[in-house]
């Protein structure tokens, strides 16, 4: 069962990065998708550190791009302005951050969810859980792991045999 991590907004809080990637260990996981807001290469180091495959885009706080860009490419990563689009385990995958406010990134990924050219949408920047399907694209907002914002430590699970997400929250 091919099972992929997806994660958002760790915003440099190392204690909620290492608690999410350890469960994420756990249940299998050996991929990950990060949807933007890493914010310092130290944290990149720390996430890549653990050995996942792992594909992201940057977010508005990510600050130090240039670096952020060297830590990612000396570790064979991929971390690009948004959207990143890719084919993983044999689905068409979008990564975005998101834009402008709450209500424009909710209406933005479903948008894109309506074009049909996408099985799966992630993105960020909300900071809130939304995992829902348009059609026959799978929307997935694992919400933060940093916690900052709503108290709660969150990641998903992508199943791409089943085009599902599981929450995972600390």
């Amino acid at each position: 069962m091919g099972r992929i991590g997806v994660i958002s907004d760790t915003h440099d809080n190392l204690a909620a990065v290492d608690a999410v990637l350890e469960r994420l260990q756990k249940m299998g996981v050996k991929s990950l998708l990060h949807a933007g807001d890493i914010v310092a290469p130290f944290t990149l180091r720390r996430i890549l550190s653990k050995g996942f495959e792992f594909r992201g885009v940057f977010g508005n706080n990510d600050g130090e791009l240039l670096l952020l860009s060297r830590v990612a490419r000396e570790s064979g990563a991929t971390l690009v302005q948004q959207p990143l689009t890719a084919v993983v385990e044999g689905l068409r995958v979008l990564v975005v951050h998101g834009v402008s406010g709450i209500e424009e990134t909710k209406n933005f990924a479903t948008t894109l969810a309506k074009s049909g050219e996408f099985d799966v949408i992630v993105y960020g920047h909300t900071h809130e859980i939304d995992v829902r399907k348009v059609g026959r694209t799978l929307i997935v907002n694992p919400g933060e792991v940093c916690g900052y914002l709503t108290g709660k430590r969150s990641a998903a699970i992508l199943d791409t045999e089943k085009l599902e997400a599981e929450l995972i929250t600390l």
